[in-house]
């Protein structure tokens, strides 16, 4: 299936107000992405991220569950950044959000949307932003909501989208050096501390501790111009996941590198769309935090290599403004 000319033409006008408006948000945000619970916001405080799948299970609108209830409203908050949380007791609120980045959380788990992974749509979706207030029946997992989220947009939106397959530009997880890793990414011991995710979240660290993570998931502590993220028995899969999340493409794998890992890695935010010579070039300063490309060489011993590859991607073949609540 293909987009239309008109599609065409409304891609390249969204996608220059995209990347002024996500750059907005990554001043604003920290570039966190998705939290656990889902918290996306101003960053202020330690995350916690449980690894979920990039793409999250789509099925037809008759056969997915919805909120109870459910508000959509222009939003007049007069909030400087943009927040989406998902919280016990199935609560889902968003304020202060474009329609495209709820399109990619409920569609493709991303927050704020990477690289041209959603495609067409006019104008507004990026430019007017809306509050969220709904409930659902029970505490439902974050795949289930998201499938609810799914449902919400297309009734009130009347949005409909379908996926199909792109080449487009991706980067390749490699070694820097065959055969060795960097001094930040160690095999995992069973020795090594993390917290499982049924019993919640560690504690924050204490001076001069090592920052602690989910088993099998990551934690995110912002300071100093910085991000810190650290994870622990991870698999090299993980690992793309959160990269595609922290740079504008897809990443996959090509390390060669099997079992579990854990990693300490330090960078600046990305304030603007990923290039390896732009996101570097504010490193050269000392007292700057390396970009994450080169947080990836130095710290991991892994880098990330500009190529081609099919992408799947999130075509908008129609979406209207929110019907009244």
């Amino acid at each position: 299936m293909e987009s239309s000319e008109h599609d065409a033409q409304m891609e390249n006008g969204t996608a220059r107000t995209w990347n002024s408006w996500r750059r907005h948000i990554l001043k604003t945000a920290g570039a966190l992405a998705l939290a656990v619970p889902l918290i996306v916001g101003t960053a202020k405080t330690p995350r916690l991220r449980a690894q979920t799948p990039e793409v999250p299970p789509t099925s037809p609108a008759s056969e997915r569950s919805a909120f109870e209830v459910a508000s959509i409203k222009p939003s007049k908050s007069g909030e400087q950044g943009t927040y989406l949380r998902r919280q016990p007791g199935g609560l889902y609120t968003a304020t202060n959000v474009p329609l495209r980045a709820l399109i990619a959380n409920a569609y493709l788990n991303q927050f704020p949307p990477k690289g041209e992974r959603i495609v067409g749509g006019p104008g507004w979706i990026d430019t007017e932003h809306f509050d969220i207030e709904a409930k659902a029946e029970g505490n439902p997992n974050r795949e289930q909501v998201n499938l609810m989220a799914q449902s919400l947009l297309e009734d009130r939106f009347k949005l409909v989208v379908h996926h199909e397959s792109r080449q487009l530009p991706i980067y390749a997880l490699v070694l820097s050096k065959a055969g060795k890793t960097g001094p930040q990414l160690v095999e995992h011991s069973d020795n090594s501390k993390c917290s499982d995710p049924a019993t919640g979240p560690p504690p924050p660290p204490g001076a001069g501790e090592a920052v602690p993570a989910f088993c099998g998931g990551f934690f995110m502590m912002p300071g100093g111009g910085a991000l810190r993220e650290s994870g622990n028995r991870i698999t090299m899969d993980m690992l793309v996941q959160f990269l595609s999340q922290s740079v504008d493409r897809t990443v996959v794998d090509r390390t060669g590198l099997s079992g579990v890992f854990d990693f300490t890695l330090e960078f600046a935010p990305d304030t603007g769309p990923g290039s390896q010579s732009g996101a570097t070039a504010g490193a050269s300063e000392q007292s700057a935090p390396p970009s994450i490309f080169t947080a990836l060489q130095e710290q991991l011993g892994l880098k990330l290599e500009s190529q081609k590859g099919p992408v799947d991607v999130l075509v908008i073949d129609h979406v209207e403004q929110p019907s009244p609540n």
